[in-house]
């Protein structure tokens, strides 16, 4: 929170000297923001030829939930949606009200409509609902995802340099992993590694777990002797070894998802790993952390079918045991049902790669955005 308060309070001096030199050169200028960065907008609004267009970078079946909780979407797929002080802490909603509270000052957001994150394949009917909704009626709705790049294993560069997990998944049978992480907002806490470990390693399934150096959790730790963390990683990577890779720095997540070998993705089902793991055809092992993640669960495992549930909500303050974890782990990758959700996941996957290439929807949505 520190860091995003200070962006904000310092950026929008230089962004508003830029916008009117942007404005004295060029016919027309429009501008794309995050719409957590809604200070963007209102230093546009005083251009006379410039013209904003908010970032949706969440799912847009969130808001929907957020404007009508009761909407017949909902109740028919039985979707719950959190109230935002359920998941999301006291600082950054005191920060999002405040500037709430100054484009209230304003009377509204000048904003011309939004750019969305997402495609029709995975939420056309949460699509239409929007823009009927009063909120959204008058404002210009782009659908232009997915925004991230759509890669093909089999197309890879020659010469190019590999991360040495890419050379692991080379030579692992087909649809054979599951990729674990939970992305750069979130750690565990060392007993919750230790479950996790234990589920990887009981459930015997091939695996990329990427463990960030931040989850070693032990910046307290006295001096000598090994910590809990180092002891239990250890013996995990030696037990595990020629079975799976850890990964305690950046990944290649991408180029994991688009790989043949890769089955399923245990996910915090942030929306940009979502729409990452979604695009390339892999199912998600949700476990939400904070946000709109728990939203995000709901989606995916109730309204689209191509996910698993590993940990509910109600119980996120809770250590998950590896035996539920480890239960969830097994159904993904060698159960029935684990087959028909994978099944489901690879031909929505298709679905969003034909919604950007030339001529599908989300190809037009930009063309349209452009024009």
């Amino acid at each position: 929170m520190p860091m995003w308060e200070a962006f904000t309070a310092a950026a929008r001096a230089p962004l508003a000297v830029l916008l009117e030199r942007l404005s004295a050169t060029y016919r027309r200028v429009a501008v794309v923001y995050d719409n957590l960065n809604a200070f963007a907008a209102i230093e546009v609004s005083r251009l006379s030829n410039g013209e904003a267009f908010g970032l949706q970078c969440m799912a847009i079946s969130y808001s929907m939930a957020w404007l009508d909780k009761e909407h017949r979407l909902l109740r028919d797929h039985d979707l719950q949606f959190l109230p935002i002080d359920a998941c999301m802490t006291k600082e950054f909603l005191e920060f999002v009200f405040r500037a709430a509270g100054e484009m209230q000052d304003r009377g509204s957001l000048p904003s011309s409509g939004l750019v969305m994150n997402t495609c029709r394949a995975i939420e056309g009917e949460f699509i239409d609902a929007i823009a009927e909704h009063p909120q959204f009626k008058e404002r210009k709705l782009f659908v232009v995802g997915p925004l991230n790049p759509l890669l093909d294993a089999s197309a890879r560069a020659p010469g190019k340099t590999l991360h040495e997990c890419m050379n692991w998944l080379d030579a692992q049978p087909e649809e054979s992993v599951l990729y674990v992480s939970f992305g750069t907002t979130t750690s565990f806490r060392v007993d919750q590694i230790a479950e996790m470990a234990a589920a990887i390693k009981g459930s015997k399934q091939r695996f990329i777990w990427v463990l960030r150096d931040a989850d070693r959790a032990d910046i307290f730790a006295k001096s000598g002797g090994e910590s809990p963390y180092e002891k239990l990683m250890s013996e995990f990577t030696r037990d595990t070894k020629g079975t799976g890779q850890v990964i305690t720095g950046w990944a290649p997540q991408l180029e994991i998802l688009a790989h043949g070998a890769t089955a399923a993705f245990m996910s915090h089902c942030g929306w940009n790993s979502t729409m990452e793991s979604l695009s390339h055809g892999k199912p998600i092992l949700a476990w939400p952390m904070h946000s709109d993640q728990p939203w995000d669960t709901e989606l995916l495992c109730k309204y689209l079918k191509v996910g698993l549930l590993v940990r509910p909500w109600e119980k996120h303050s809770e250590v998950v045991p590896s035996a539920a974890i480890q239960e969830v782990i097994e159904e993904a990758m060698v159960s029935a049902n684990g087959m028909v959700v994978r099944h489901r996941a690879k031909v929505l996957g298709e679905a969003v790669r034909a919604s950007v290439a030339e001529g599908g929807p989300s190809s037009k949505g930009l063309d349209d955005f452009v024009a």
